[in-house]
């Protein structure tokens, strides 16, 4: 099964210290349910980590495409565009949580690792240590631990520190690309909500549009349309799991005319209606009350 759990318990600390870091959901996810690909999101606010607990999928991390398996934990720091597809044959299995108030210095909120190194980290001799402390961060929360809020803050702390120091980082090899590319990708990353048309990016390129299409696609490895439904179904994807907003309001907030074109569309990419998508990955003991869970740990 894949579930998302929501952590409501509080970490109680010295009003006075610092701010502390705080889980705000963990999820279990198996093969079966893997199969289901997650389209294009960010995380604006908060850091998550994922851990490969068994098989293998395909991931789109800050453009730049990436195979994990088991033992891998893969970084996405807050703001940064990702998705990803298990493998059709093995599937893949996964423990992965969001964690708000991470600070490190030199690195902006919620960022882990800093420009330059892969976000995916081979735990390698460490990863029955990581994989147990995942499990924990599971179990504490979804059994509704006494004190779980506290037991998940310690946890966390060690987790991050193993990650940071215990397992090796590698250099990525960046990409280059031209400003006019940059200046649309961003256009489009910030408005994609917008009924935008290929020629509109196109225009802001200064090309034509079908040699704009083969230079987009050459450097960003999906065609601008493609790229554009991908961002409206993964937000769509976030707000079923992260929100109890109805099918019809997040269909508007996503632009779509009609809410039977956001329907058709999500069931085409990812192989489920949108409310069979929230049920399965929520749970129906959480699915009516999302909005109050997220946005009460939010505040805390």
């Amino acid at each position: 099964m894949a579930v998302v759990y929501y952590n409501n318990e509080k970490f109680e600390s010295n009003p006075s210290s610092e701010q502390k870091i705080k889980l705000l959901y963990v999820c279990q996810a198996d093969c079966e349910k893997t199969i289901i690909p997650t389209a294009l999101h960010a995380h604006p606010n908060h850091l998550e980590l994922q851990y490969i607990s068994g098989g293998k999928a395909y991931l789109r991390i800050g453009g730049h495409n990436y195979v994990v398996q088991e033992g891998d934990v893969v970084v996405y720091n807050a703001g940064v565009l990702h998705e990803e597809y298990s493998d059709p044959e093995r599937g893949m299995s996964f423990y992965n949580c969001g964690i708000k108030n991470f600070q490190s210095s030199c690195l902006p909120d919620n960022h882990f690792l800093p420009q330059g190194i892969k976000p995916i980290l081979h735990t390698e001799n460490m990863s029955d240590t990581v994989r147990a402390i995942f499990h924990a961060l599971f179990e504490q929360v979804s059994q509704k631990k006494s004190s779980a809020g506290s037991a998940c803050y310690h946890l966390l702390n060690t987790l991050l520190i193993i990650l940071a120091n215990q397992v090796p980082h590698e250099k990525i090899i960046p990409k280059k690309f031209d400003d006019s590319f940059k200046r649309c990708k961003d256009f489009i990353d910030e408005n994609f909500t917008e009924n935008i048309s290929v020629e509109d990016m196109s225009k802001i390129a200064n090309m034509s549009v079908s040699g704009f299409s083969h230079q987009f696609k050459r450097v960003f490895g999906l065609a601008p349309g493609q790229y554009l439904i991908r961002l409206k179904i993964g937000l769509g994807q976030k707000l079923l799991i992260g929100t109890d907003k109805s099918i019809t309001e997040i269909s508007m907030e996503l632009g779509y005319d009609n809410v039977s074109h956001f329907n058709n569309q999500f069931k085409k990419y990812v192989g489920a209606s949108p409310q069979n998508y929230r049920k399965l990955w929520v749970g129906n003991e959480q699915f009516k009350n999302l909005n109050h869970i997220y946005n009460e740990l939010m505040k805390n």
